[in-house]
C-alpha cells in the first residue's frame, strides 16, 4: 500500500501543484481589472457573479492585453508611440530614476540575459547559507579601490519575481561558479526551487 500510495501521490501532485501555481498567477495578474469587471457585471450581466468567475476574466483580459502591448511594440507605429510615453515619463524626476533602473532590469531578464555572464552562488544571507545569483561584472572604479579584496558585481535576485533583488560586490575568492544557464536559474528562482535543472558534469 505504501509503494501505491507513493506512486499515486507522485502522478496527482504535479497535477495539483501545476493547476495551484497557474490559477495563484492568473489571481495575481486578474487584480488590475477586478474592480472593472465587478462593476460591470453587477450592472450589465449578472449581479451574483461569482467572484473566481470575474478574476479569471480579468486575467484573461490582462494578458491579452499584455501580448496587445507587445504586438503594438513590435511595430513602427508602436515603436514611436512607446518612444514617445518613455520620454514624458522621464522628464518627471521621481519617475525618471525609478522607471529608467527598472527597464533596464527588465530588459536584461527578458530582451538580453547575456548581460549576465554566469550563475554563482554565493553565502547569502548569512555565512553557510546559499543563494543563487548572477555575476554581471568585474568590479570598477571607486568601489574596487576602496576594497582590500578583489571583488566583483553580483545580482541576487528575489523569489518568485526575479526582476528584484539586491546588488552585492562580492570577494572574488567567495564565489562558487556553477555550469547552469542563466535561463535554468532563472526558472529555479521563480518556482522557488520547485524546478531543479540537472547537474552538468563536465566531460572528462
Amino acid at each position: 500500500m505504501k509503494k501505491y500510495f507513493f506512486t499515486g501521490l507522485a502522478v496527482i501532485l504535479p497535477f495539483f501543484l501545476t493547476i495551484y501555481i497557474i490559477w495563484v498567477i492568473f489571481k495575481m495578474v486578474g487584480r488590475f481589472f477586478v474592480p472593472f469587471f465587478t462593476e460591470f457585471f453587477e450592472r450589465f450581466v449578472y449581479t451574483d457573479m461569482p467572484a473566481a468567475v470575474i478574476t479569471l476574466v480579468s486575467a484573461v483580459i490582462t494578458l491579452f492585453v499584455i501580448w496587445l502591448v507587445g504586438v503594438l511594440a513590435s511595430n513602427i507605429i508602436g515603436r514611436k508611440f512607446v518612444g514617445w510615453a518613455e520620454t514624458l515619463l522621464l522628464k518627471i524626476p521621481m519617475a525618471r530614476g525609478i522607471y529608467d533602473a527598472l527597464r533596464k532590469l527588465t530588459k536584461v531578464f527578458f530582451s538580453n540575459k547575456a548581460s549576465f555572464k554566469r550563475v554563482v552562488l554565493i553565502e547569502w544571507p548569512r555565512k553557510g547559507v546559499y543563494s543563487i545569483a548572477f555575476l554581471t561584472s568585474s568590479a570598477m572604479g571607486e568601489a574596487q579601490e576602496k576594497t582590500k579584496e578583489e571583488v566583483v558585481n553580483v545580482f541576487l535576485p528575489s523569489t518568485p519575481n526575479p526582476t528584484t533583488g539586491f546588488f552585492v560586490l562580492v570577494p572574488k575568492d567567495d564565489i562558487i561558479p556553477l555550469e547552469m544557464s542563466v535561463d535554468d536559474a532563472v526558472k529555479m528562482i521563480i518556482s522557488g526551487g520547485i524546478v531543479v535543472p540537472s547537474a552538468k558534469r563536465k566531460s572528462q
